[in-house]
């Protein structure tokens, strides 16, 4: 009896442990098929697919986890998102088909909805499943927020250049009625030969600001990196295509892109042509200087000139000189001195302003030679 119990509870220990052993094997060999496929859907993150295509990709890898459907729905970008995977055979009911919904969205300009289902509710192999799935999904919304901040990026660093190139048009068109206006002006054949003299002479300079303008618009990069710049020669060039004769002291050379130099130059002098073109003994006279360097800072090249303001009564705070949007003339944009600083900086140097009664006294800085 003791014999025949003993051998009963053998085979039930044996029935057990080889139960045991196959439920084993059977999750390793699971464990092993979803790691693949975790292995798999990574590798996916490095192929750079668009993120609408990240799905199709997926989906081989998701039908082999035991999902027998996926929807992803929506828009992208004003484009309606409609596609439906399945594995081809009939639909199974609603209450027996486990499904993983999951709504997407970036911003107004993506909103999608996602719909995954699985022949199983419950169970390891729907645990399995499920973490694949989250894998897959955290993939597409990495892909699809990618691509959205990455045009955010891109419309920032758009809109910033907008604000350069707007004021930069705004100077080369208010060259072109000088231009106009002196030709207008002329009453004579010897008036009349002078003007055109001048627009001979400035003719180059502004073709070189519409090139860079025309590279700035289009695709076409812009190769401008600093060189040894002679200041007298630059500002001469400047202030004559704003149709202003200065008189400058000293001679100084600055390490400086042509771009960011011509930048500033032109806004300074644009914004301030007015009240200089009106009343031509008030000539400006600009001193150049290096300063020594130091510990702290290298050797530097100073621009001091003084500007009348540019009509009477009319003042801007302190505060508001390089202010954005900010302007002391009607019509202004207010952002001329606030460009003229920025491409200082960019440079390396600087740009300051002392306010009295009777004008601005500025100090343009920009190092002396390559750092």
């Amino acid at each position: 009896m003791v014999s025949a119990v003993l051998t009963s509870l053998s085979l039930v220990f044996v029935v057990a442990g080889l139960t045991l052993l196959a439920t084993s094997l059977a999750l390793s060999r699971r464990a092993r098929r979803y790691r693949s496929g975790m292995q798999k859907l990574l590798q996916l993150g490095t192929q750079n697919l668009e993120p609408l295509d990240i799905p199709a990709a997926a989906w081989p890898v998701l039908l082999e986890a035991g999902w027998h459907g996926l929807s992803l729905t929506g828009e992208w970008f004003g484009h309606p998102v409609n596609l439906l995977l399945d594995d081809g055979l009939d639909e199974l009911p609603p209450e027996r088909s486990g499904a993983l919904a999951m709504q997407i969205d970036s911003g107004r300009d993506v909103r999608l909805s996602l719909r995954l289902t699985h022949r199983a509710n419950r169970g390891e192999e729907r645990l399995f499943a499920e973490q694949m799935a989250r894998v897959f999904v955290l993939l597409l919304e990495t892909g699809l927020r990618a691509r959205t901040e990455a045009l955010s990026v891109a419309l920032a660093e758009r809109a910033r250049l907008s604000l350069y190139l707007q004021h930069d048009m705004r100077n080369l068109a208010q060259w072109v009625g000088w231009v106009c206006s002196d030709f207008a002006a002329c009453t004579d054949a010897a008036a009349l030969l002078a003007a055109a003299r001048r627009l001979q002479d400035n003719a180059p300079l502004a073709q070189e600001r519409a090139h860079r303008l025309n590279a700035a618009l289009g695709k076409t990069p812009v190769n401008d990196n600093p060189r040894q710049i002679d200041l007298r020669l630059a500002i001469t060039k400047a202030a004559h295509l704003a149709g202003i004769e200065v008189t400058i002291s000293g001679q100084a050379q600055a390490w400086i892109a042509r771009g960011l130099l011509a930048r500033a130059l032109d806004n300074l002098f644009s914004n301030l042509a007015s009240s200089w073109r009106e009343t031509p003994a008030a000539k400006p006279l600009l001193q150049l200087r290096t300063t020594d360097a130091s510990d702290a800072t290298p050797e530097m090249v100073e621009i001091d000139f003084f500007s009348p303001w540019p009509e009477p009564g009319v003042r801007i705070a302190a505060d508001k000189l390089f202010e954005p949007f900010a302007s002391g003339r009607p019509g202004g944009l207010g952002l001329g001195l606030y460009q003229a600083r920025k491409s200082l900086h960019e440079a390396g140097g600087d740009l300051q302003a002392v306010s009295s009664d009777a004008g601005l006294n500025f100090v343009l800085r920009m190092p002396a030679h390559a750092s």
